[in-house]
């Protein structure tokens, strides 16, 4: 397509020539003539002059730069997002419909929706509803009284256990766990542990993506709930009775302890870890590696291992740490002179 369809498809200005051929996307470094690219900011622009990319998509403050003058550009505030859906214009996959494979175990009283994939040593329990246009890759087991909306997709050896309900285009990958039992247990009169039955749920709303070998945990009472849009990187926990807001994102190695309140558009990096029944608010941003020991106001940016603090405090506090062998010896110093004295 020529560039100026694209820059309408994508909603980005055109600057320099507009009827130059586009016929893909690609990286900076792997882009070659009929591709386009893009880049957010200054220390990429070397990178962007030398690439072979036909176009770029570049931020309004780029656009300007004398090292992009011979380029033809896309011009939006927003490239990043432009890029990806350049991305899906190029790559889109049209669904096509796999049937029913004849291997399928199916318990009484479920239904399969019109249009759907069902590949083999798939296994569904009783009384379940799969809708429209799903996608069940090998070895998905779903249990009984599970809901899986329309145009779901479930990568292979995925477990969804009963009572289990995910909304629609949902994309859960390999090897995650949605439903198994939180962990709660008691001491008995003799210090065994006694287990507390989990005989809650999970719900899962429209258009969140799970990424592999994830667990989603059973509610104790109530719901596990994973509100609209959410996305979750691999490897991730997420304890009985938490709640995820809509939009938020959630990088590798997260641990939500049982109970943990989570906003919307808040942004969890990787490796961070929850006390139990704490809330962190609508737009909160956590940095990685952090415990978050108490709640966190909305719109806060916190950081630090153990506990979390404000990020900016954080940053001080590591700076004066890498100085602490100097300040150490220059308060033995003044100790010195204060004994002379």
């Amino acid at each position: 397509m020529q560039l100026k369809e694209l820059a309408a498809r994508i909603s980005a200005q055109v600057s320099g020539s507009e009827l130059i051929e586009i016929s893909g996307v690609a990286s900076l470094d792997d882009a070659q003539a009929g591709d386009v690219s893009f880049v957010v900011d200054a220390q990429r622009l070397a990178v962007a002059a030398g690439s072979q990319a036909s176009a770029l998509i570049v931020p309004p403050k780029l656009a300007g730069d004398s090292r992009l003058a011979d380029r033809p550009l896309l011009v939006t505030s927003s490239p990043k997002l432009a890029f990806a859906r350049t991305i899906s214009i190029f790559h889109a996959r049209s669904y096509e419909p796999r049937g029913v494979s004849q291997d399928l175990v199916i318990g009484d009283g479920s239904r399969i929706g019109d249009d759907c994939s069902i590949h083999a040593r798939v296994v569904i329990g009783r009384n379940s509803t799969i809708g429209d246009r799903v996608t069940l890759h090998p070895g998905v087991v779903l249990g009984d009284n599970v809901e899986l909306g329309d145009d779901s997709i479930l990568f292979p050896n995925v477990s969804v256990y009963d009572d289990t309900s995910i909304g629609a285009r949902c994309r859960i990958h390999s090897g995650t766990v949605i439903g198994a039992d939180g962990f709660s247990f008691t001491p008995d009169e003799e210090g065994r542990q006694f287990k507390l039955l989990q005989i809650g749920r999970v719900v899962i709303e429209d258009d969140v993506e799970i990424g592999a070998n994830c667990c989603v945990d059973r509610a104790g009472f109530g719901e596990t709930r994973i509100r609209r849009g959410a996305k979750f990187d691999n490897l991730i926990q997420i304890g009985h009775n938490v709640e995820i807001g809509e939009d938020t994102v959630v990088a590798a190695l997260a641990g939500f302890s049982g109970g943990t309140r989570i906003g919307r558009r808040c942004i969890i990096a990787g490796q961070i870890g929850t006390n139990q029944h704490i809330t962190i608010g609508d737009g909160a941003i956590i940095t990685a590696r952090t415990g978050v020991t108490k709640s966190v106001e909305s719109g806060k940016l916190v950081g630090g291992m153990m506990p979390a603090m404000d990020y900016q405090a954080w940053r001080r506090s590591q700076v004066l740490y890498t100085r602490l062998p100097e300040i150490f010896d220059r308060l033995k110093k003044l100790e010195k002179a204060v004994m002379k004295s």
